[in-house]
């Protein structure tokens, strides 16, 4: 895995890759001794409810690697989140979101000829607000209301979560219902034109706690609802999250388990608008 994620940081544009490293090492290498007040999370794509409270900060670098299509394909995007409390049960956060990939493309379309491209690039910036509506320690069940919007030039979206989880003695259960809505801009002969795409992905989770981490299971089902995403399919794996003072890093894996619908050809699986695995890392610092 290391060998991996190496490979993949090395594939990244010069001046990108010092950016993004530069921003998680040392903030992260300067916040290590801060006194912890961290949002930590057991999961990797499912939200739960905390937040933090006010004039509280984190800093969270994630790492996302992708791989596996019906050619060859991999990819990593990172985003570099900041987090501050703005009031009781209230949370901002902006992001920045970097991105490359390589796969191989037709070159020549009478020969079916390949060549493999890699591009790079600063994909887009995010801001999301969260509200606390019930605490999984305290009420029955916890929830919040999670909204995100991003802006990048090739590609914007707009998305919403319901957030749901409960503490049941060393037990975590989370669950999220998650709508998407994708824009992107597409030119042709006939000019420019805005596609778009609605997806529900909703996820379900379990962990079970220790003093310094957690292990548990995490299941998602991208839904393409209407527009240009047409798949449905089903990722689940398993997640480890260990945690210190002022520091949690969490860890996911995520293998395409089948697909209901958009299947490539001689395979169970959607291997068009999907991968066959994701690998998700996610670290936390707090300021």
């Amino acid at each position: 895995m290391l060998t991996f994620i190496f490979n993949k940081l090395g594939s990244l544009h010069p001046s990108m890759r010092r950016a993004y490293l530069a921003c998680c090492l040392a903030f992260g290498g300067a916040l290590w001794d801060q006194p912890a007040h961290a949002n930590v999370r057991s999961f990797v794509y499912t939200q739960e409810s905390r937040v933090l409270g006010p004039g509280q900060s984190e800093l969270e670098p994630w790492t996302t690697f992708r791989v596996g299509r019906s050619r060859y394909y991999s990819a990593i995007d990172g985003r570099l989140e900041l987090e501050h409390g703005l009031g009781h049960g209230l949370q901002l956060a902006l992001y920045w979101n970097f991105a490359t990939e390589t796969q191989d493309v037709v070159q020549d379309r009478l020969t079916g000829e390949l060549s493999r491209a890699t591009s790079s690039e600063f994909a887009s910036a995010s801001a999301e607000l969260k509200y606390q509506l019930s605490d999984p320690t305290a009420d029955l069940v916890g929830s919040a209301l999670y909204f995100e919007s991003t802006l990048g030039p090739s590609e914007s979206e707009l998305e919403a979560k319901l957030i749901f989880d409960r503490a049941l003695g060393k037990w975590l259960l989370a669950a999220n219902v998650v709508a998407e809505l994708e824009l992107e801009p597409v030119r042709s002969a006939e000019g420019s034109e805005l596609e778009t795409a609605f997806v529900l992905a909703p996820t379900l989770a379990a962990a079970y706690l220790f003093p310094h981490g957690s292990v548990g299971l995490e299941v998602r089902a991208p839904l393409g609802v209407a527009g240009e995403a047409e798949s449905a399919t089903l990722f689940g794996g398993p997640v480890v999250r260990w945690s210190d003072s002022g520091l949690w890093l969490a860890l996911g894996v995520q293998p395409q388990l089948a697909a209901f619908s958009g299947k490539s050809a001689n395979s169970r699986l959607d291997l068009s608008t999907h991968e066959r695995l994701e690998v998700r890392l996610l670290a936390g610092f707090t300021l």
